[in-house]
Parts: C-alpha cells; sequence; structure tokens
C-alpha cells in the first residue's frame, strides 16, 4: 500500500519523471524513445560533434582514445582512463574545504568540514553523506569541465544525441557506523537507475580511493542483463544484496574502482552498481550526468537563501 502512495505522491510532484521511470524500465521503450531523439537531432548532433572536434586542444584530458572509450561505454556499460589534472583536483578541494556541505543532502543541515563533529551532535546521529549544492555555478573548476570538449563530445556520441546536463553533484561519504536507513537512502546498496531513456555519468574522484575509503562498484556489462532471481526482475527496480549480485554475475564482472585523486570514468549507471561505505577514509566524489531530457530531479541547484547552517 505504501508503495502505491509514494508512487501517487510523486505523481503529483514529478509527473514526467514518474512516467518516464515507469515505461524506461522496458528495453523497447528506451532505444524506440533513443533512436527517435537520434534522428530529430541529426543536423545538430552532427554540428555538435564539429564543435567539439575543433575545440579538442582545449579539452584537459589528453591521449584518450574517445572512439574507443565510447565503445567500451557502450559495450561494458563502464569505461575508464580519464584523469583529472592536478590544479583542478586541487581547485575542486579547496572549494570543498571553504564551502558548506549539507548532511543527507538536505539544504537545512548545512556544516563546513571542520565542524562536522558539531554537526554530528546537533543530529544526534554519524552523518555517512554531505553534499555541496551549485557546484557548478560556485566552483569554476567544476564549470570548466562542463565546457570541456572531450567530455561534450563523450556525452553526444554515446547519447547519439545533442546531449542534455541535467546535473552535477559534489559530495563526501564519510568513514562513519552508518544505519541501513541511512545506507539505503544513499545508495550504499547494490541497485539500478531509471534516469532517463538513455543517460550516463562521468565519476571523478577528488580524493585517494583504496579499498577501505568507500569506492564505487559497479557490474560490467549488467546494463544488459539485469539479476534475474524473481519474477518480473528483467524489469523491476529495486535494491539486491551482495548475494544476489554475486549468484548472478561472474566474480570478474563486478569491479571495486579505486585509484589516486583525479581519477575519472564514465557509467551508464543502469548497470548494477552501489557506493561503497568507507571504512578507512572519507571520500570526495563529482557527478556530472547527461541525458536526453531534464526532468528537473537531478541537479543540485538550490535557492541560496534556502541553504541554512545548522553548526
Amino acid at each position: 500500500m505504501s508503495r502505491w502512495r509514494d508512487i501517487v505522491q510523486s505523481l503529483g510532484a514529478q509527473p514526467g519523471y514518474t512516467l518516464m521511470r515507469g515505461v524506461a524500465r522496458f528495453r523497447s521503450v528506451r532505444y524506440a524513445v533513443g533512436r527517435s531523439r537520434s534522428v530529430l537531432h541529426g543536423s545538430r548532433l552532427r554540428a555538435c560533434l564539429a564543435d567539439c572536434e575543433a575545440r579538442l586542444k582545449q579539452s584537459v584530458f589528453a591521449d584518450i582514445d574517445r572512439v574507443d572509450f565510447v565503445r567500451r561505454l557502450r559495450e561494458d556499460g563502464v569505461a575508464f582512463g580519464l584523469k583529472l589534472p592536478p590544479e583542478i583536483t586541487r581547485e575542486i578541494l579547496d572549494h570543498a574545504a571553504q564551502s558548506p556541505c549539507h548532511a543527507d543532502r538536505r539544504p537545512g543541515n548545512g556544516f563546513r568540514l571542520a565542524d562536522r563533529a558539531q554537526a554530528e551532535a546537533r543530529l544526534g546521529k554519524p552523518i555517512l553523506v554531505a553534499q555541496y549544492f551549485n557546484a557548478a555555478t560556485q566552483s569554476p573548476a567544476v564549470a570548466r569541465l562542463l565546457a570541456d570538449p572531450l567530455l561534450r563530445w563523450i556525452a553526444a556520441s554515446y547519447l547519439e544525441s545533442v546531449p542534455t546536463f541535467v546535473g552535477a553533484n559534489l559530495w563526501w561519504t564519510f568513514p562513519v557506523q552508518a544505519s541501513e536507513e541511512d545506507r539505503d537512502r544513499h545508495a550504499h546498496l547494490f541497485h539500478r537507475d531509471v534516469d532517463d531513456f538513455r543517460f550516463f555519468k562521468f565519476f571523478f574522484y577528488l580524493t585517494d580511493v583504496e579499498p577501505g575509503d568507500g569506492a564505487h562498484v559497479c557490474v560490467v556489462a549488467s546494463h544488459r542483463r539485469p539479476p534475474m532471481l524473481r519474477m518480473g526482475d528483467r524489469w523491476n527496480i529495486r535494491r539486491y544484496t551482495d548475494a544476489e549480485v554475486a549468484q548472478s554475475y561472474p566474480a570478474d564482472q563486478v569491479v571495486e574502482v579505486c585509484g589516486p585523486a583525479g581519477t575519472g570514468f564514465a557509467e551508464n549507471t543502469l548497470c548494477v552498481h552501489k557506493g561503497l561505505t568507507p571504512t578507512r577514509e572519507a571520500r570526495l566524489l563529482l557527478q556530472l550526468q547527461y541525458a536526453l531530457f531534464d526532468y528537473g530531479v537531478m541537479h543540485d541547484q538550490r535557492d541560496p537563501a534556502a541553504l541554512q547552517m545548522i553548526a
């Protein structure tokens, strides 16, 4: 009963997004909408790609075989090899040190990184996740990445459409004894996203991420084959246990993505994936998401007047 109540509430608040999620879980629908969009965007897409190619020397990413990168993203659902320049990594880290972040991604739960202990005392619980809002407008380094011609070329080629930027997200994940409710809320359990008919995300680590530091885990090529453990799992969107994932895929398909600060990759998060809860060091991650349509639910833009401090 509560599920139907949630659906009705979501339809009232976000009708376009809710209806899309209802039908985009079907592969045939995703293909039909994506293909139609590609046809409609034919000439605009060619112009977009040509513009990106003309500006590739301005990209901060060197030595990337962009055609192979897109091929791997299509086939595997994930592609590796991006690397942020150290100066951009430092700029974003400086922004994170100087700006308020917000516990549980709630605009009223702002605190500065140095005041996390006081914020946890005010909330009466450990903080697992804290997000920065308005990252693209507040951080020139993030804005520079959004304008990068290589990233835009990859987005246009993969989506086969003029890409729509639908949101940046910059957040900390802290090594705490988090409740199961918080781990579920912040996607630390295996799951799949249905954010549009075609979509994907760039991820960049801003801190070193070794085993135990909250790595991102993805199941390679699972965007083509979801777990089939229950009736309806072909189209159902739900959380999966570690045991269910181990039962459904070979161990070598389950990849824990580690790397030094600056490590970047792209993923179609229709793949089964999760964030690990850190046990050693905090992780700072930047996500840039592209899709066909913007439903207004993925972005981090908030009215500055609504952002309040708790510590």
